[in-house]
């Protein structure tokens, strides 16, 4: 028994690696930049539509799998294919996947709009320094240990984001590049940073 539990172990590890495979890459190649684009191009209706095909699609081929896989599994176990139980995976992995492309597709519109927003209405000063004191309000609440930290705008136009205090190079690096689309949006071109006598900068 021991034996032919150890012989399915592979059959589980692809039926794992197929069902997660699938939700996480769907959830994955909604949030590159081409897809992104495309899905601006779905209104909701579509978007469901989508939803419910893969769920379809999904549900037929457990459906056309199943019997198989059981009826192998009854008769002789041990000549269960591996790549069926991992296109089952796949195929019940994939319609977990749709939340993460919904919140994609939620997350491009919203995007999309406030850009728009931002072109009709360009950001001034004022928008700018609002940003800056949001910005450091999260960090120091999202920081694990205390730390003192003020930013404000400079250069030509303010178009600098100017930190002074607990935030090092490295980590200013970091907060750059997964910021980088909203600075830019809001007219930035560097952040610039102080930490004691040590000072660094990186270009949006």
């Amino acid at each position: 028994m021991e034996g032919l539990l150890g012989a399915f172990t592979p059959h589980v590890l692809a039926l794992l690696v197929g069902g997660l495979g699938a939700s996480l890459g769907l959830t994955y190649a909604t949030r590159t930049p081409r897809a992104q684009k495309a899905l601006l191009v779905l209104s909701g209706r579509t978007l469901a539509l989508c939803g419910l095909a893969t769920v379809a699609l999904g549900a037929a081929l457990a459906y056309r799998l199943v019997p198989g896989i059981l009826g192998t599994l009854l008769v002789e176990p041990r000549t269960a294919s591996v790549l069926q139980f991992f296109v089952l995976g796949a195929a019940v992995g994939l319609p977990l996947g749709i939340p993460g492309a919904i919140a994609a597709w939620s997350d491009a519109r919203r995007r999309d709009r406030a850009l728009r927003k931002r072109k009709e209405q360009p950001p001034t000063k004022d928008d700018r320094r609002r940003y800056a004191a949001d910005i450091v309000t999260q960090i120091t609440e999202m920081s694990t240990t205390p730390r003192t930290l003020t930013a404000d705008i400079g250069g030509d136009g303010g178009t600098v984001l100017l930190f002074e205090g607990d935030i090092d190079a490295t980590e200013g690096e970091r907060l750059t590049a997964a910021l980088r689309q909203d600075l830019a949006d809001l007219g930035f071109k560097r952040v610039e940073g102080r930490k004691g006598s040590r000072e660094w900068w990186s270009r949006v």
